[in-house]
């Protein structure tokens, strides 16, 4: 299976990689903002630089909506996975438009509502995964998953 792991730099990129013991094992890419903080924890992976800011950034998400449909047109995942934030939102459109599975695991800190990406998101992604159960119990799509970090 090949993965698409989008998300932005910082503390949604850090619960994406402590994931890696599920994602090693598949071919993969990501989709992040290749600063100071990531760059050194992905030296052998294939990434791609998004456009940032990206917090209500309309200028931005149009950007990275083309670079989301370039970038899956070429890679063809079998699923991209996001741990947010804005980054991640169309990735998992483009995504859905061109029939790929889309997985988004709602951050650490979000215990009793979504955040935006998270409220953008959860009616177009095929799994939602909460991280806390008393969010995954205030919205029916969503899973308990445990947490990341």
């Amino acid at each position: 299976m090949k993965l698409c792991l989008v998300c932005s730099s910082g503390g949604h990129f850090l619960q994406l990689y402590a994931l890696k013991e599920f994602w090693q094992d598949h071919d993969r890419f990501w989709v992040t903002f290749l600063g100071r903080d990531v760059l050194p924890l992905l030296p052998q992976e294939k990434s791609y630089d998004a456009y940032h800011p990206t917090n209500r950034n309309i200028v931005n998400l149009v950007r990275n909506l083309f670079l989301a449909f370039r970038v899956l047109k070429k890679e063809k995942p079998d699923c991209i996975i996001s741990t947010g934030a804005g980054v991640g939102v169309p990735f998992i459109y483009a995504g859905k438009i061109l029939g790929i599975k889309t997985v988004y695991i709602e951050t650490l800190t979000r215990v009793n509502t979504l955040s935006l990406t998270g409220r953008l998101v959860y009616y177009v992604v095929d799994h939602f995964i909460a991280q806390w159960p008393e969010l995954a119990k205030k919205y029916k799509k969503a899973v308990f998953g445990g947490r990341v970090l």
